[in-house]
This record gives structure tokens, sequence and C-alpha cells, in this order.
């Protein structure tokens, strides 16, 4: 199991995981705890980094769909739901800080 603020690359987190994500924010994934993949890469596409020791993550989320009303689709926050009224995983994760800070 990893520590709370530990960072794994990709391939160790599959491994510990048994599982390959692919979508960036995976919330409470198989039922358990939830996964955030991002990178601090120079020339990566998103401003994510750790800040303060591991204790602060500042992750970019993502992007909204390309569409006409969004031509550059980083100008545009993602929305919390789907067409259909279901949580994003944004959504999610933002559902689940508010009941974490609430007890």
């Amino acid at each position: 199991m990893a520590a709370e603020s530990e960072v794994l690359s990709y391939f160790e987190m599959c491994q510990r995981e048994g599982t390959s994500p692919q979508r960036g924010m995976n919330f409470r994934l198989h039922g358990g705890h939830s996964i955030v993949l991002m990178s601090v890469r120079p020339n990566s596409p998103y401003q994510d980094e750790v800040q303060e020791e591991g204790a602060v993550l500042i992750y970019e989320d993502h992007d909204h769909p390309r569409a006409a009303e969004a031509p550059n689709p980083k100008s545009l926050d993602q929305p919390e739901f789907l067409p259909g009224g279901n949580l994003i995983e944004n959504g999610k994760f933002d559902k689940g800080a508010q009941e974490f800070k609430a007890g």
C-alpha cells in the first residue's frame, strides 16, 4: 500500500493496483482509494505540481471537451456533471472533498 503522499511512476502504480487507468482522475477506483495521474515533466501540457513536500497537490484537471463554444479547451472549466446528470470525475473529487471537510 502506498503512503498517502507517495508519488509513484505509472508503471509502479499499475503493478500495485493491478490495473492500467487511462483517465487522469480516478475517484475510488474499484471502490477503493482514488488515483490522480499527473506529469510534472517540463514539456507536459498541464501545469500540475506537488508542493510542500507532498502535502499540496496543484492539479490542472481535465480540459473542457473541444467544441465550437470552446475552441481552446483550456479557456473553460470542465462542468461537474454529464448531460444526463451524473457527476464526472472532477465532480466526484469535489463532492468527496466537500464531504471530507464537512466531517
